[in-house]
């Protein structure tokens, strides 16, 4: 298993039933392996489209919340004490309290983050080298 070198806080995204639009849950998890890879293609300042980061999540990291697969998590009526880990959720690294209280943006105007697009539940072998692999670009 590799080194963890970072803390990640993922936002679940969901749709919210009353309003018909999609909300974000915030979960922070400790004691991760972050490898990002940069594009070298600039146009402007500021993260590339085609920058990309690898995160390696211990099964021992989660945060004391419950992991559900992302068809369990949307279905649950009430997410507290959830979490997730699905495309389409948004990743940060490190651990940071900032709740979207309105659009993405919000997010992505105060922070470098990513969306989550694959997630591989690495469930074999040793207990100890049990682990999600998320992809985010």
């Amino acid at each position: 298993m590799l080194r963890a070198n970072a803390d990640v806080t993922i936002y679940n995204k969901y749709l919210d039933p009353a309003t018909k639009s999609d909300k974000y849950r915030r979960v922070v998890i400790y004691g991760v392996h972050w490898f990002g890879a940069e594009a070298s293609n600039r146009v402007n300042t500021g993260r590339n489209a085609e920058d990309k980061a690898y995160i390696t999540i211990p099964f021992s990291s989660s945060p004391g919340e419950q992991y559900m697969s992302p068809r369990e998590y949307r279905d649950l009526e009430d997410k507290t004490g959830y979490f997730t880990i699905a495309p389409e959720d948004r990743i940060v690294k490190g651990a940071i309290d900032f709740e979207i209280t309105g659009r993405i943006s919000e997010l992505d105007k105060a922070y470098e983050a990513y969306t989550i697009t694959a997630v591989e539940c690495r469930d074999y072998g040793s207990g100890h080298l049990n682990h999600w692999a998320v992809t985010a670009k």
